[in-house]
């Protein structure tokens, strides 16, 4: 499952990024080296770029007409956690035979909550257009829980292996952010494409990124799961 799961993201960001029609288009490898508590492990890790290029002008929001899930499925949310850009919508479609619920308590950019609903392998929606870190979770189900990682950009790759990849990368300046669920942030220097540079761009150092905990959660009305009542 996790390759698949890898796979789907690889390919809601090549998506993301659109066909390599460019002549100046580059590819950015590099490694990730996720700790926690100083220790090297393996864990969920993304890469995405942030275009610091001066004077760069972008009508409308990176994600607009793109299309991620994350279905509900055995009380659980699957994929956990999905990254995308900025205006990108999410479905949850419910593959169980049994009510779940789909709620976010992360404020900003603000709390939402799509109800309870059963079976529905379409799923209700949400349109994520605010660059944050979102927690998601099921009212009635403790154990399920999601995030989503909204980007201010199109180019994101997940993490395999301790590498990354990310193709189609126009001209520009670029920080490399190296990004793994609940802990910090590791980035790159400056990147610089310009129509000289070489196809293909590795960074020359390994981006570090310190893996963390998720905090405890209640349901959307503050209250401890054991207090649920249907």
């Amino acid at each position: 499952m996790m390759k698949q799961f890898f796979l789907a993201i690889l390919a809601l960001a090549q998506a993301a990024a659109g066909p390599s029609t460019s002549p100046t288009g580059r590819t950015i490898r590099g490694e990730v080296v996720v700790r926690k508590n100083g220790v090297e492990q393996k864990a969920e890790a993304w890469v995405y770029l942030e275009d610091v290029t001066k004077h760069r002008r972008r009508s409308g929001l990176p994600g607009t007409g793109i299309r991620a899930e994350i279905r509900q499925k055995g009380k659980e949310f699957v994929p956990h956690v999905v990254v995308i850009p900025a205006g990108a919508v999410v479905a949850f479609p419910n593959y169980d035979d049994e009510e779940h619920n789909v709620f976010s308590p992360t404020d900003p950019p603000g709390q939402w909550d799509l109800g309870r609903y059963s079976t529905d392998h379409k799923g209700k929606t949400h349109e994520f257009d605010v660059s944050y870190e979102i927690d998601i979770y099921c009212d009635i189900h403790k154990e399920m829980w999601a995030k989503v990682k909204v980007v201010d950009s199109p180019y994101i790759a997940p993490v395999h292996d301790g590498h990354f990849e990310i193709p189609n990368v126009p001209v520009g300046d670029y920080k490399v952010i190296a990004w793994t669920p609940n802990g910090q942030d590791g980035q790159s220097e400056i990147v610089k494409l310009t129509a000289e540079s070489t196809k293909d761009v590795t960074l020359a150092a390994p981006l570090h990124a310190e893996a963390g905990d998720p905090a405890p959660h209640h349901r959307k009305n503050g209250s401890s799961y054991g207090l649920y009542k249907p």
